[in-house]
Parts: C-alpha cells; structure tokens; sequence
C-alpha cells in the first residue's frame, strides 16, 4: 500500500515538473534561430534555463533511481520518529497543539510569499499556493493517527522546494512564463500563445500545487495526532489559538520586511522542538540554516530585493542608466533625474520630462496637487518642477516610498512641499476633505492581488467609476484630473476612456500618447479642456479610444476588474480550476483511500460558505477601508477569533439547539449582506473597521457552533 502510495504521490510531481521542463524546452528550440551566432550575453540568457531544467530532471531521475538505497533507512527513521513524537507527555499537550497549528498557518503565509516573490506568475495566483496549503493541511489533520508522521521531511522538503524555485529564477525562468487566462490581462505577463508557452505555464502551476501541498500534510498530521489524545473542543480552541499566533508572527515579520531568510530560520524554530530525534533536529537545522544561507546570495550583483508587507522589490543600478525598480521581476519604474540641468545631453530625457509635464501644461503651477500611485516619487518630483505649492504624495507600499526616499535623485519627499502618506488610493480618496486643483493617477498598476482568496488586486477598486467619481468630488473648481496608464491591450485604454466619461458627466477625456512605458494619459476636467500644445514625443489619441468598435464593460464596484475587457466568465481559468481539482482528488485518492464514504455533507457545505464569506468579508473590507495587507490580514484573525468564540459557546452549552443556531446563522448572513457597501464614514476609523468586521464575518461565529 504504501509503495502504491508513493508512486501516485510522486508521479504527480513528477507529471508536473516534465510538463514545465518539457515547455520550457520548447520555448528555447523555438528562440534557439534568434541567439545562434549571437553575442555571449544572450547566450547566457537563453542557456540558463536550459541548464535550470536539465538539472532538474537529473535530480530527479537520480533519486528515483536510488530510492531503493535510501527508502529503507527514511521508513525506518520516520518510524522511530513517529513512535517518539507520540509519546510526548500529556502534561502540556495544549502547548503543543498551539505550536504545531502556529508552524502550520506560519508555513502556509510564508510560501504563498515565496511562490509570489519567486515569479510573478503566482503573484497573479496567490490561490494556487493558498489552496495547495489547505489541500496538505487538510489531508494531513484528517490523516491524523494512521501512518508514520513525516514532520521530519517538512523542513528539508519545504527548503528543496523554495531552492528549487529561487534557482529557477536566478536562471530566468520567469521570462518564459505567460498569464494562462486569456480573458484578463496581467500586468506584466503577455498572454499564452501556442502549445510550448501553455505547457511551460500549466506544467508549473501543477508542479507547485502538488509539490507543495505534499510538504503540508505532515504540519496537519501532527497538530491532528496531538489533538486526538484531547478532549475534542479543547483541542480545538487550541489549535485555533496556534492558528492566530502564527499569523499573528508572520504579519509582524511582514511588516518589518524581513526576508525570506529570516521567515525559514523562524518557521526552524517552531518546527525542531517538535522533532524528537537528534538526527531528526540536525537535519532540519541544516536545511533550514542551507536554505536562509542560499536566500542571503545576491542573484545579481548589481541588485538588491526589498521584501515590502506585499511583494519582493529589486532595485537595480546600471551604469549610464537610470536606476529601475522592479516588482516580483517585472519592471516597475526608473528613479529618473528630469532637472533641466541633466536634460541638456539627452533627447530621451526630454522626452521622459515632457510625458510628466503633461498635466501642467492644461493646468500650470497648481497650488494643491494629489499623486496617488506616487512610488519612487517622479510624479511628486515633476509637481515640483513645474511650481505646485504643496503635493499630497499616496502611495501604498511604505518599501517602495522609503526607496524613493532614500534613493531618488531629486530627492523629491524630502521637500517640505510634500506630506508622503501610506495609504491606498482609493481609501486616502474617499476619507480626504482637501479640494485639489489637479490630481494625478501616476502609472498606478498592481502587480500582485491583494490576498490569496478572491481576484482582487491591490488596484482594483482604484480604477472603477464610482472610485473616479469620488476623485472628481475631490477636484477644486476647474480642477483636473491626470489619469496615465500602461496599456497592455487596447480594449483596457477604451474602458478608461468610457469610465472617466461617465464619471464626469457625459464628458470624454483627452488621450495623449507617448512612448515612456507605452503610457497614455487621459486628462479629464468639469468644464471643456484647453488643448495641450504637445512637445515631440506624444500624440492626441482620443480619437484612438473613442472608437465603438471596441467593445468593453466597465469596471464597477460590484465588478472591478479593469483587466478584463468584458464581463464574461473567464473559460480558460476553468482549464487551472480543472487541473488543480484533478490533481487534488488524486492526492487524496492516494492518501484518504476511504475518504468518499466518509463526507459529510453539511460540513462540505458549511466549508464552502466560509471560504465564500472570507472572500466576501475581504473584498467588502478592501472596498471600505483600501486594499492594504492590514486588512487581509485582520480578516483572516478575526475569523478565526469568531471560530475560537464558537468552540468556548459550544463548550459551555451543552446541547445548542440546532433550529435555533441555524436561524442566527440566516440573520447574520442578512445582515452581512445588507450592511455590505452602506459606508461607515460617519464613524470613527478604527470603530468603523472593527464593526464592519464583526459584522461581515459574524455568520461564522454561528457556522462554527
């Protein structure tokens, strides 16, 4: 049985990562023509991937060869292991519990952060490595006491999978990797074209779910077996206790930007205590110890990553260029230098400070201007040049504004002109009392979603009408508003073009293109705009959006998704959702053998509904309060706060009637769903948060009982 087990098991991943290697391999045939006779640093580009894959397929063609030498000896050990693992005392079993479900919520948020920071494929589909974390953990709490534990191999199977895919990228993997969803585009990721791209993307997104969520069921098999020696409801609270304590750890370490590093060498430490041999504990050690020491190795020298609350930035000097950031690989912007003083030796800047000084030749020395989206601080720093007397400067990410303020070359936040604020765009927009006479949408793209449930990226409910409504609201008489944006289809250019429209009354913006960043900035206003005497370098491309052969839907707050042309359901991400439910149901075929007889269908659809409700409570919040990874992040606690409520109630009722507890349930559910989108702006911030909270996750308190 178990031999079955681990052919299954292993051919799974096996599968996926053959699919990707071959893929990837047929994207490099297909550009081989291109770098043949070449210089030796294309070369190097098209080679590394190559040589990423062939070792990849060796390791694994020499360890499935040599499973029978080191199978025995693993079995044996992991025997031994599980033999000592449930004999610990009984004395503090609730300690345990706690510290094992804290190492397994701590692992889940620590690898969809590692997948997100590896390639930005997974930034766009944090859900693959959320629900390949659920899917280990899962399989591994209803495991429980049947078989050996394998918590030996997390740590070891966690550091082979994260080197593995840090060595991908240092390889430049990413470049070959496409957005598979051919109905919504992806900042940053074109779209599959043809079978080798296809396989590449889909071959790697199966090899990663399997992967990793065979290294997560050993994490819920050993909370399960401490829990089974408890009383059940005891048990309970305190794995929900361990569940907040580990998200509550990864949230402080996000929030001081530590690295990946650092978050292996913490999860190390709630981990060994849990091994009971000692050479159980040196092996986990040394892999953990391995893998923060591989993690420290700069990939290039000329850079350096930042590991902000939301996503890995990589800053990069080059000589005679400006300095670039990059967001999860993709680039993101330079720190530019448009002084009049550097703009004499080369026409490219001047082309660069003409597209920032776009809105200010409609509206010239603004004396109050806004920049949401201000990043590094170019927009902020053309504001001053052109004479704003004071800029309000949001930006979301407080990494990306502390680079901007230690690095950019104009050095714009430091003038006492300027207040830099860290917040989302949307939120700053909607709570503000300023009136401005010009605001500015400075290349505001998200290059990652905001949490692993749902689809919402960190701009989605930036660019939807009632959003644009609400910065016109904040506009002075006569005030405007300069939206710029990277177009990657343009159907996206349409939709703006249309939402702005109908966010002021009816009137179509102005379109100027220019060739920095393939940007086209819309200028929109309450009355009729004077026409911009446009420099060399941009063009009038209004006449370009303003054609109704290109049919869009608007993104709203009840749908906002501006990456989507059109309001269908997106088919080809139904072909992952295939994918991934295939290979779910084969692991826990080979795992869960007598699963199917065993489901109970009202806990299958109680779990539906509360993934339905997080998703809906964090989207609802995000709408409210902005897109911050505070919000995430307070969502998932009091969930499980409310799940921690439910098993104290349950502990002191002895026999809840059920009609009564189902009928709470009803009305929670009807007043979750009538609060949603009411406003709380008449309340305090804080009080505001927390009774949308209460209120949006409260049907959970009563699913819980």
């Amino acid at each position: 049985m178990a031999g079955r087990l681990s052919v299954l098991t292993s051919g799974l991943v096996l599968a996926g990562w053959t699919a990707f290697a071959l893929g990837l391999l047929g994207q490099l045939a297909a550009r081989y023509p291109e770098v043949a006779g070449s210089r030796p640093l294309q070369w190097a580009a098209f080679a590394g991937p190559a040589l990423g894959v062939a070792a990849l397929l060796a390791a694994f063609a020499f360890a499935w060869r040599a499973r029978s030498a080191w199978r025995a000896s693993l079995e044996r050990a992991l025997d031994a292991h599980t033999q000592a693992f449930d004999a610990i005392p009984a004395a503090r079993l609730g300690a345990w519990i706690l510290l094992a479900s804290a190492a397994g919520l701590f692992a889940e948020l620590m690898m969809i952060r590692v997948h997100a920071s590896s390639f930005q494929l997974f930034a766009y589909f944090k859900n693959v490595s959320l629900l390949s974390c659920f899917l280990g953990l899962g399989i591994g709490y209803a495991r429980g006491e049947r078989g050996r534990s394998g918590l030996p191999l997390v740590l070891p199977g966690l550091a082979l999978q994260i080197a593995l895919l840090h060595s991908l990228r240092g390889f430049g993997v990413g470049e070959f990797l496409r957005n598979p969803i051919a109905e919504q585009a992806a900042m940053g990721l074109t779209t599959v074209a043809g079978a080798a791209q296809a396989l590449t993307v889909h071959g790697l997104l199966v090899a990663v779910f399997a992967t990793n969520a065979l290294c997560f069921v050993p994490l819920g098999q050993a909370a399960s077996r401490l829990m089974s020696r408890c009383e059940r409801l005891p048990a309970y609270g305190w794995n929900l206790l361990g569940s907040i304590a580990g998200i509550g750890s990864f949230s402080l370490l996000s929030f001081a930007w530590t690295p990946p590093s650092v978050w292996i060498l913490a999860l190390a430490a709630a981990l060994l205590p849990l091994l009971r041999g000692r050479v159980e504990r040196l092996a986990g050690a040394a892999a953990a110890a391995a893998l923060a020491a591989l993690l420290a190795i700069a990939l290039q020298p000329n850079a350096l990553d930042f590991y902000s609350p939301y996503q890995i930035l990589t800053l990069r000097h080059a000589e005679n260029a400006p300095t670039s950031l990059s967001v999860n690989d993709a680039y993101f912007e330079r720190l530019l230098d448009l002084r009049e003083s550097a703009l004499s030796a080369s026409r490219l800047r001047r082309s660069w400070a003409n597209y920032y000084a776009i809105p200010y030749a409609v509206k010239p020395a603004p004396a109050n201007v806004l920049v949401v989206g201000a990043g590094t601080g170019n927009d902020v720093a053309a504001a001053l040049r052109n004479g704003a007397q004071h800029v309000d400067a949001v930006e979301i990410d407080p990494a990306i504004l502390a680079i901007g303020r230690a690095a950019h070359p104009e050095a714009p936040y430091a003038s006492p002109q300027v207040t830099a604020i860290v917040d989302d765009a949307r939120s700053f927009v909607r709570r503000a009392r300023a009136r401005y006479d010009l605001i500015v949408y400075g290349l505001l793209d998200s290059h990652t979603l905001l949490a692993g449930l749902g689809n919402v990226r960190l701009d989605s409910y930036v660019y939807t009408v009632e959003a644009l409504r609400e910065a016109r609201a904040r506009l002075a008489p006569d005030g405007l508003l300069c939206l710029s944006f990277s177009l990657p289809t343009p159907e996206l250019g349409r939709k703006l073009y249309l939402m702005l429209a109908q966010a002021f009354d009816g009137i179509p913006p102005r379109a100027v293109l220019s060739y920095y960043d393939a940007g086209v900035t819309f200028l929109a206003g309450t009355g009729a705009l004077a026409d911009p005497a446009l420099p060399e370098g941009l063009f009038d491309a209004s006449a370009a959006f303003a054609d109704p052969s290109l049919q869009v839907d608007l993104s709203t707050d009840d749908w906002p998704f501006l990456y989507m042309a059109r309001r269908v359901y997106p088919r080809t991400y139904a072909v992952v959702i295939g994918e991934l439910t295939a290979v779910s149901l084969a692991l826990i075929a080979a795992l869960l053998p007598n699963a199917a007889s065993r489901l109970s269908p009202a806990c299958f659809f109680l779990g539906a509904g509360f993934m339905l409700l997080e998703t809906k409570a964090i989207t609802e919040l995000a709408l409210e309060f902005g897109t911050t990874w505070v919000v995430a992040s307070a969502v998932i606690t009091a969930i499980l706060v409310l799940g921690f409520g439910a098993n104290a109630l349950v502990a002191r009722i002895a026999r809840p009637h059920r009609g009564v507890i189902y009928a709470l349930l009803l009305a929670s559910l009807a007043l979750s769903w009538r609060v949603a989108g009411v406003g709380f702006s008449d309340f305090a911030p804080a009080a505001a948060r927390l009774l949308l909270t209460i209120t949006l996750t409260l049907p959970l308190l009563f699913g819980g009982i």
